[in-house]
């Protein structure tokens, strides 16, 4: 109970004076479709992040040759996404022009581009700082394409904070409970079989879920695993059950689904880019385990208990801290 006491203070301080260091989501992935309803004219979405800041990621576009714009319209989602949409008209059919793209940044380290054309065919590609300008009918081959989402994958799990807190968390407690490799091992492979069925069941469109109460489990998951760190970490602790571990990589393999709803995956290779974008999770995940795993190795030889101990509780009360601010951030949603 005094460790209890102790870590909900550190959480209120948290609270009071880290609101912006507790955001989940700091790196975004943009989007921007461009559907044609007659000859050279039709409607664009473009979508994008703004940050803990209130910085809205300047990334930005332009179709080549240039098309005139019209009943441009804003709207928000939520405090992290601002979509823009608007009436495009081309003097040319679509499939003749390009899309210049400027302004990469961490909020938006790339640009998910899919174009509708008038035919029917789609057409899906992937703008980032070594590539700015897209042709809508290029003859890059899809394959290009398909790798490009296994970097999209690793920036995911990368730049969504509730996750690696998460990861880190499942880390720590394998730490605490003083378990084998084999146990850290199996940990995060039922970890990744949850999450990766949820993934491709939601963005297959087999299942739908309440994208708020997602996120705000997601965060309550994170929560959790804080609250187990601070009981004594002997015995086998509830959570440290591998159907638990399940239950939770189900509730974040949709969260990585929904952070790809509006910016998609192409129909004609959906398997594919499937698969590389999780796979990109799944790298994300092991660089973070394995750069903890050497971390603690060094404290454990270079540093005495009281200052391993002093490490582990202070990413627990970062963990326990933003936790709890995602959570009643997401839930007074409802309120």
């Amino acid at each position: 109970m005094k460790a209890l006491r102790m870590i909900i203070v550190c959480m209120l301080l948290v609270l009071l004076y880290g609101p912006g260091l507790s955001h989940a989501h700091e790196m975004g992935t943009a989007a921007l479709h461009l559907t044609e309803f007659s000859t050279g004219s039709g409607q664009l979405s473009f979508k994008k992040t703004r940050g803990v800041s209130g910085d809205i990621a300047p990334i930005s576009f332009e179709l080549l040759p240039a098309c005139k714009l019209s009943n441009v319209h804003t709207s928000w989602e939520g405090k992290t996404e601002v979509q823009q949409v608007a009436e495009f008209h081309c003097d040319q059919p679509l499939d003749r022009h390009s899309v210049l793209v400027d302004g990469f940044t961490r909020l938006a380290p790339d640009l998910i581009v899919s174009a509708h054309f008038l035919d029917g065919t789609e057409r899906v590609q992937i703008a980032s700082s070594t590539h700015t300008l897209l042709k809508l009918k290029s003859d890059t081959t899809q394959s290009n394409v398909d790798t490009d989402y296994l970097g999209i994958g690793i920036e995911h799990i990368l730049g969504g904070m509730d996750h690696v807190l998460f990861v880190t968390g499942l880390f720590l407690l394998w730490r605490q409970h003083q378990e084998s490799l084999k146990a850290l091992i199996g940990r995060f492979t039922v970890f990744t079989l949850a999450h990766s069925v949820t993934l491709a069941l939601l963005v297959l469109g087999w299942i739908t879920v309440p994208a708020r109460a997602i996120e705000a489990l997601i965060a309550l998951s994170v929560l959790w695993v804080a609250f187990e760190l601070l009981e004594d970490g002997e015995g086998n602790r509830p959570f440290s059950t591998n159907w638990v571990v399940a239950a939770f990589g189900l509730l974040h393999g949709s969260g990585f689904a929904l952070s790809m709803a509006d910016r998609g995956f192409p129909k004609d290779s959906l398997l594919s880019t499937l698969l590389l974008f999780n796979i990109g999770i799944e790298m994300g995940q092991l660089l973070i385990v394995a750069d903890l795993y050497v971390a603690f190795l060094a404290a454990d030889r270079w540093l005495v208990f009281k200052a391993r101990y002093a490490i582990q509780w202070l990413l627990t009360v970062l963990m326990g801290g933003s936790a709890l601010y995602w959570t009643i951030e997401r839930v007074m949603v409802y309120v």
